[in-house]
């Protein structure tokens, strides 16, 4: 096993809610292929922001900060939820000379920060009166930074 070319230093929730919708018309029918509750991938909201460090220290390591926002307030679905979480991330050697290092790095941290919310999530919903809801495995390559 080798490491990856980003290496997550740390990372911290800032905004964690989870709450039941009364309001949803639960059915378990539509748990009958999985026994979690899986929220519609399209109509997940997801905010992406990365953030360098305007100057370093001599000698420091360089890093990016990338935060992670999603929420989910759809009617129908029997949970609302509204999640916020930094990552610092520190690129290889190999990776500070890519020309492409940004859109790596949102690609690869946002998937890492986006595992850390989904297992979450799980935990607590576990315990909730809806059971556990599972997010969806998502796709971030698509995604570009903004300059």
């Amino acid at each position: 096993m080798k490491l990856a070319s980003f290496q997550l230093k740390h990372y911290h929730f800032t905004r964690l809610l989870l709450e039941a919708n009364d309001g949803a018309d639960i059915s378990d029918s539509d748990m009958r292929d999985s026994p979690y509750r899986v929220p519609d991938a399209d109509k997940l909201k997801t905010s992406i922001v990365l953030g360098e460090p305007d100057s370093l220290e001599e000698g420091a390591e360089p890093f990016f900060l990338l935060t992670l926002g999603l929420e989910y307030q759809e009617p129908e679905f029997p949970y609302h939820f509204a999640v916020e979480l930094d990552g610092i991330f520190v690129p290889d050697e190999q990776e500070k000379e890519s020309d492409d290092v940004r859109h790596r790095l949102v690609v690869n941290a946002a998937s890492m920060l986006y595992s850390a919310v989904r297992d979450q999530l799980l935990t607590l919903s576990a315990r909730h009166k809806y059971g556990p809801m599972m997010l969806p495995s998502v796709d971030f390559r698509p995604i570009t930074p903004k300059s």
